[in-house]
């Protein structure tokens, strides 16, 4: 099973700054809701590390936001992959859009291996 389901986040006063969500705490929202994602690659036998990460600024967030987070596979190459994830408040307006880019790393070997089948029939 994959984890598709959004990932859900209370914005708390801690990451706040200048009366906003600070850029760098968006950062760690989206490592949070990978979390579930690094479980879903080990079951398929790879772990995998960020190669790249592109993020978007579209909206500004606030102290009681509820923010949706939502990730999916956008693209799988030979040994890379990309994660897309949107960040959208409880308005559903588009706070935050990211690319990340993975590469697949064997639990085995440690080496580079190709993308699991598995993994691409998610795109």
């Amino acid at each position: 099973m994959t984890p598709f389901s959004p990932f859900e986040i209370h914005v708390q006063p801690e990451a706040i700054h200048d009366g906003h969500v600070n850029n760098v705490k968006y950062m760690a929202f989206l490592e949070q809701a990978r979390q579930p994602w690094y479980h879903y690659f080990a079951s398929l036998g790879f772990r995998s590390f960020v190669a790249q990460l592109h993020a978007e600024y579209k909206k500004e967030a606030f102290l009681g936001d509820v923010l949706l987070i939502h990730s999916y596979i956008e693209r799988v190459g030979n040994t890379s992959f990309v994660l897309r994830q949107l960040i959208r408040n409880q308005h559903d307006e588009l706070v935050l859009q990211a690319d990340v880019t993975f590469v697949a790393i064997s639990v085995r070997t440690g080496e580079k291996m190709r993308v699991p089948d598995e993994l691409r029939k998610q795109v």
